[in-house]
Formats: C-alpha cells, sequence, structure tokens
C-alpha cells in the first residue's frame, strides 16, 4: 500500500524512461505518484513514435510531467525525429537580436507542443567567460549582459508556446573548464561578486518568468565545500534567497560525476530537496531501482527526522504549477524561422566554393560531450544528398596515428584526383584539443588549398587554407548553412 509520504518522495523524482515504448516499471512507479520523466534521444525514434509514447505516459495518471533537453543547436532530442532546427545559443548570441531569439525559442516550443511534452530543460544561460569551457557552444556568448538579455527572450518565446522552460545551469559554470559530466566544476567567486554581477543571467530569467530553474554540481569554493546541488548556501541563500526565486528548482541529473564522485544518490536526493531543490532529476540511465533508492532515501529521512515533510509537501507543490500553460494549439510551426537564422548567423572567409562534384571531408572530432546525446555532425550526408561524390574521413583524439592517417589520406586523394581536388576539413572549436592544432597547422603548411567548416566556438583562424566557413553550431540547419557556402547556391 503506497503512503502519502512516499506518494510525496516520488513526486520529486524524474528519472529516465529507456525504452520507446512505456515499459512495466514506469506504470508501477507513476502509480506510486512518480512526478514523471526526462526523455532522451535513445527514446525516440520518429515523431509519430514520440506521440504516441507521450500520449500513453500522459495517460497514466492526471499530472505526469514530460520533460526533456531541447536547446536547440547542438542539444537536441527531437531535431532528427520531426522537431525544428535552429541554430543553438552561441548562433543567436551572435547575431544579437533578441526578437529573433524569441522567435527561435518559440518555434522550439510548438516543435514540443506537437510531441507532447511539457517542460525543456531549456535555456542555458551560462557565460562562457573561460574559452576553454565544455558548455561554450551552448551559451549566447562570453559577455554577461548579452547572455541575460537573450536568457529573458528565450524564456519568453519558449514559454509563449504554452511549454515551461529552466535556465540552466545555476548559478552558472561558464568560468571552468571542467564538465560536470566528468568532474566537479570549481568557480572562485565572492559572494559579492556572484551577486555584484555572475547572476545577471539568472536575475533576467526570473524576471522574464521562467518557471523552473536547473542547479548544477559546480562548487562555489568560497561559499560552500559541496557542489550547489546540495548547498543550502546556494538554494537557499543565492537563489531563494537573495534573487527571490520561488519556482521550481530542478538538480542536473544525479548521475553525473560532478556530484557522484562526492555523494551516493540515495544521499544526494535527501540532501538536495533539504537544501531547496523541488524536483530531482536523476539521469539518462536511472530506472527503476534509482527511484526505488532516491524514493526510500526520502521516507526513511522524513522519518528520523532530518528532513521536515514540509519540505516535500512544498517542492510538490511548485511541481504541480508546471506544464499548465495554455498551449499554442493553434500556431503554425515554421520550419524556414531555422533556415534563416543560421545563414544569418554565417561567416564566410576566403573561397571556400567547391570546385568540382567530388570531394575528400575530414572531420576532426572532438570530445563527444554526453549532454549532445547523438554525436553526428558535419558536411558528409548533406553534400552526399547534394549529388557530391563524397569520401570520408574521420579521427578524434584517441586514434592511432591521427595526425599521419589524415596527411596520407589527403596526399592520397590529391594523388588520384589532382592538386586542385576538394578537401574540406571539418572542426568543432579546435582550440578546446591539444592534439589538433598541431594536425590543423600541419595540413595548412602541406594543403593550404584545403577548406575549413569550422561549426564550434570561434577560437582558431584559418586564413592560410583557400577558404573557411564558421557557423556556430552544428545543428541540422548550420549544415545546411555550410552547405550552400561550400555549394556556392544563392
Amino acid at each position: 500500500m503506497t503512503t502519502e509520504l512516499s506518494q510525496l518522495a516520488h513526486g520529486v523524482l524524474f528519472p529516465a524512461l529507456g525504452r520507446r515504448t512505456v515499459p512495466r516499471w514506469a506504470r508501477a512507479r507513476v502509480a506510486q505518484g512518480l512526478g514523471g520523466f526526462v526523455l532522451f534521444g535513445k527514446d525516440i525514434a520518429s515523431a509519430e513514435q514520440i506521440k504516441e509514447l507521450t500520449g500513453a505516459l500522459h495517460g497514466l495518471r492526471e499530472h505526469v510531467l514530460l520533460s526533456i533537453d531541447e536547446e536547440g543547436g547542438d542539444v537536441n532530442r527531437l531535431e532528427p525525429h520531426g522537431g525544428t532546427s535552429v541554430p543553438g545559443n552561441h548562433a543567436l548570441g551572435r547575431l544579437d537580436r533578441p526578437e529573433l531569439t524569441r522567435e527561435a525559442a518559440h518555434q522550439i516550443g510548438l516543435s514540443l507542443v506537437e510531441a507532447g511534452i511539457d517542460w525543456d530543460l531549456a535555456p542555458a544561460v551560462d557565460t562562457a567567460v573561460n574559452p576553454f569551457s565544455p558548455n561554450g557552444i551552448r551559451t549566447f556568448g562570453s559577455d554577461r549582459a548579452l547572455v541575460a538579455r537573450h536568457a529573458a527572450a528565450w524564456v519568453e518565446g519558449l514559454q509563449s508556446a504554452g511549454v515551461s522552460a529552466c535556465a540552466k545551469h545555476f548559478p552558472g559554470h561558464g568560468l571552468s573548464s571542467v564538465d560536470a559530466h566528468l568532474g566537479t566544476p570549481t568557480v572562485d567567486l565572492s559572494r559579492e561578486e556572484l551577486l555584484d554581477h555572475y547572476l545577471d543571467p539568472f536575475r533576467a530569467a526570473i524576471a522574464a518568468g521562467v518557471d523552473s530553474i536547473m542547479v548544477s554540481h559546480v562548487r562555489l569554493t568560497q561559499l560552500d565545500d559541496v557542489p550547489a546541488t546540495i548547498s543550502p548556501a546556494v538554494l537557499k541563500g543565492l537563489l531563494r534567497g537573495e534573487l527571490g526565486y520561488d519556482g521550481v528548482v530542478i538538480t542536473d541529473a544525479l548521475e553525473m560525476h560532478g556530484i557522484s564522485d562526492v555523494v551516493s544518490l540515495p544521499e544526494a536526493a535527501v540532501r538536495a530537496i533539504g537544501a531547496g531543490a523541488d524536483a530531482l532529476c536523476l539521469g539518462a540511465w536511472a530506472f527503476g531501482d534509482d527511484v526505488d533508492a532516491a524514493a526510500t532515501a526520502l521516507v526513511t529521512a522524513v522519518e528520523d527526522g532530518t528532513l521536515p515533510e514540509a519540505r516535500l509537501r512544498e517542492a510538490n507543490e511548485r511541481i504541480a504549477r508546471l506544464g499548465t500553460r495554455p498551449r499554442a494549439t493553434g500556431a503554425e510551426r515554421d520550419d524556414s524561422v531555422g533556415v534563416r537564422l543560421a545563414w544569418d548567423a554565417t561567416e564566410i572567409h576566403g573561397k571556400p566554393a567547391l570546385r568540382g562534384r567530388r570531394a575528400l571531408a575530414v572531420r576532426l572530432d572532438p570530445t563527444h560531450s554526453p549532454a549532445q546525446g547523438g554525436a553526428a555532425w558535419g558536411v558528409e550526408e548533406p553534400l552526399r544528398a547534394a549529388g557530391i561524390e563524397v569520401e570520408t574521413l574521420a579521427v578524434s583524439g584517441d586514434t592511432y596515428n591521427a595526425e599521419g592517417i589524415v596527411k596520407a589520406e589527403i596526399g592520397l586523394f590529391l594523388d588520384e584526383f589532382g592538386p586542385d581536388a576538394d578537401v574540406v576539413l571539418q572542426v568543432r572549436s579546435p582550440h578546446r584539443f591539444d592534439w589538433q592544432r598541431p594536425v590543423l597547422n600541419e595540413l595548412e603548411r602541406l594543403y593550404p588549398g584545403c577548406v575549413v567548416v569550422d561549426m564550434g566556438v570561434p577560437g582558431d583562424d584559418f586564413s592560410g587554407f583557400r577558404g573557411w566557413v564558421r557557423t556556430f553550431g552544428a545543428s541540422r540547419v548550420c549544415a545546411q548553412a555550410a552547405l550552400r557556402v561550400l555549394l556556392a547556391t544563392p
């Protein structure tokens, strides 16, 4: 028999689903009061399937909240499966027209409404002050005022479609180069510095009426010695107290090393709720067993006096507000918005247009971010679809003899098809990866007739090559913009 306390404990939990149909374990936990689910790319196969899945999940009980990471740009789940494609935050920040950011987010919102999603875990409003930040391409830029105005516009655009937004990753870890999936980022700022300017993007999101805020696993070394996820000084002191935020606070995934290296999931669940969080994102690989462990820990904590029951009740009451915005069901999605914005953001240097109908596409793969989901990117397939005969080579940091392989393959291709044959070098923020710059320097020396397509954060100059294109992101519309340049399409 499910008790009221057990229902309250389940109500703050948001695990992954793990299947493309409703799994047996999920039905049982929803009946016990589970708050909802975070859907990931592995749960989605097509536009029709996601609608069937969300319809079935919503049918299990009133107010089962379904959330997803659909940021636009490089972090998306629906784009390959019927969702709209827009350039990501970095490209929108480069354009610096908040009305366009609002329009892009509104289109994402309309695609989420179509898919049956209630809650988008976006936008990322970190400020990428550190050029080596793993989240750089997901941010609007390095200027805090710019990020603040676009954060507000994105929230307004998404929520006007009827989907709840989530500003992340509070308090921001754009000063760090550590990926919270892999370790605990640290930010060494005083309380005064944080309040004076660092938190401005979150102030802007709050002023725009953002329904939720995601707290990260960053450790603010001058405030606490634990990650923000479980820090009362950060959640109660800064977010609830100083910024006066009374909306839903959700944690970043509790399976990430940024928190799991510090405390276990059950302990993190109790401490996060106690610190002021309302909803617990358990992670992409968290299913029934993790739900049971977290719920049991919360119930035990209330029973032994560690956690006030009133705190769980308050969290459930806040969560009940999500997913209640009027849905923009009458509006038609306009996929041309993303195409236009991606083209407007694209930079063209030199003479990058292809000279023939055959090309070697070389891709220097970055370290894959777990946040991104599927790692597919680049212009190979769009080139093939346009009738170009494409040969491909992809190498990464752990590829044996990567530099030698790339040089040899390009040399072989040019020997076979002539020195004017087209070689396209594809990169994403190569300045972040020590192994890539020497490779590019050597290629520039040996094969300056190559064309470079940079789909990441700018950090390198490619003027030694024949031509280069910057798209400031790797979404589908960004690849289409690069293709337009390569094919010299008006």
